[in-house]
């Protein structure tokens, strides 16, 4: 499925906010990007509202480190039992901690940036209140890198710590993952890499990994963050695929850190490139004699 139609489905399942929609065609009046013209025969007599309209620009920005904007907005008219207000909090708990995995690309989340409201004149000069609540969109693109690759061998690790997790480039995920209290999601992100120094045999890297725990539960998060950092402050180091050691060299936890942009965990790692690796034995000419 497209992010558009991941998006619509987080929407249209949830009985929270449809009980609040007007219908259209049989089905919840949520469209994306404009609603259909009030003469179409879908809505069949009934008023147009409440109705909710999205659209995305995947326009990168980085002052807010977002991959792009979600735009949702929340139409009522001004007579109506419901208002914008009532509705915005299940938007919001449609796109809290979950993540989208479209058919081509990375996987998104959404964290809330703002929420304007505003009014519009309809042309039978009935007032429409509306509220526009805008998300950023953020990209959890896949860090693997080549061998031997720091980000693997930290996925590696977290899933043995904590199986029950969910790692993003690690697991396999479904189009719809909702991070929990039971089943967090973990997101490893290589920040930096530089050449520390050189020998005969060995290039020194030294490398900054920042680590995301998604889960709406903060006591849960704090807990998790706590022992990922501990384990990894008593081991010292995390064995990479090929078997070499990454030495941990300094290691930050930030609590209180925007878990979706920044993640909790700042790991500084000094692992190394091998200039020469063995080779088996070839056999090079075979001698015997035959019958």
């Amino acid at each position: 499925m497209k992010l558009e139609e991941l998006i619509y489905k987080r929407f249209v399942d949830s009985a929270g906010l449809t009980r609040h929609l007007t219908v259209y065609s049989g089905l919840p009046a949520i469209f994306s990007p404009e609603a259909p013209d009030d003469s179409q025969p879908g809505w069949d007599g009934r008023t147009l509202y409440p109705m909710v309209l999205y659209s995305f620009d995947m326009q990168a920005n980085q002052e807010r480190k977002s991959a792009g904007v979600l735009s949702v907005s929340l139409l009522c008219q001004n007579m109506a039992p419901v208002t914008p207000e009532e509705i915005e909090p299940e938007v919001k708990k449609c796109l809290r901690d979950v993540l989208l995995l479209p058919d081509r690309g990375p996987a998104y989340a959404f964290a809330w940036a703002r929420t304007d409201a505003f009014t519009m004149q309809e042309k039978k000069k009935d007032l429409v209140l509306g509220s526009e609540i805008r998300f950023d969109i953020l990209e959890y693109a896949s860090q693997e890198t080549t061998d031997p690759d720091p980000i693997m061998a930290m996925h590696q690790y977290v899933k043995a710590l904590s199986p029950d997790c969910v790692v993003i480039g690690h697991d396999r995920m479904e189009p719809i993952t909702e991070a929990s209290g039971e089943a967090p999601v973990v997101y490893c992100r290589l920040l930096s890499v530089e050449k520390n120094r050189e020998t005969n045999t060995v290039v020194w890297m030294d490398g900054r990994i920042a680590i995301h725990i998604l889960c709406p539960d903060s006591e849960v998060r704090m807990k998790m963050a706590a022992a990922i950092a501990n384990q990894l402050s008593l081991e010292g180091e995390v064995i990479m695929l090929d078997k070499s050691p990454m030495f941990i060299k300094r290691l930050q936890v930030d609590y209180q850190a925007d878990y979706l942009k920044s993640g909790q965990i700042f790991a500084t790692v000094h692992y190394g490139l091998l200039r020469y690796k063995a080779k088996p034995h070839a056999l090079q000419q075979a001698k015997g004699n035959y019958v």
